[in-house]
């Protein structure tokens, strides 16, 4: 079974709402931010993840754990990780049939998020 395992610091998760600065001629302008942000989730990912981009329906379950209390939404940072590991850990994050995000608590000295991609079983749902 191909699986992806990637831990990734929490510092490079970009909340989805603060993405876009304007729209010009029907094109989103994304912020500066938010660019560095994803281009720093695939470099990190083609530094743990050696294997070609998988195919075919998958799952992805990733674990935050937080660098503090603050109040956040794990759903605004999904985006920019799910399209930074396009390419990376597979060909189209439309090929995410599951998504698990959990809150594992916060971790002041290594807030992260743990992910492991893999084959999406449908019989285990």
């Amino acid at each position: 079974m191909t699986l992806a395992t990637l831990v990734l610091p929490f510092g490079v998760l970009v909340p989805d709402n603060r993405r876009m600065t304007r729209t010009v001629r029907g094109r989103v302008l994304l912020t500066t931010r938010y660019r560095e942000g994803k281009r720093a989730i695939t470099l990190l990912a083609r530094t743990q993840y050696r294997g070609r981009p998988m195919v075919g329906p998958l799952e992805l379950r990733a674990r935050v754990f937080f660098p503090d209390h603050r109040r956040r939404d794990p759903g605004n940072l999904r985006k920019a990780l799910t399209d930074a590991l396009t390419a990376v850990c597979y060909a189209d994050d439309a090929q995410l049939w599951r998504e698990v995000w959990e809150r594992a608590g916060v971790d002041r000295g290594n807030p992260r998020v743990e992910v492991v991609i893999r084959p999406f079983c449908e019989s285990a749902a």
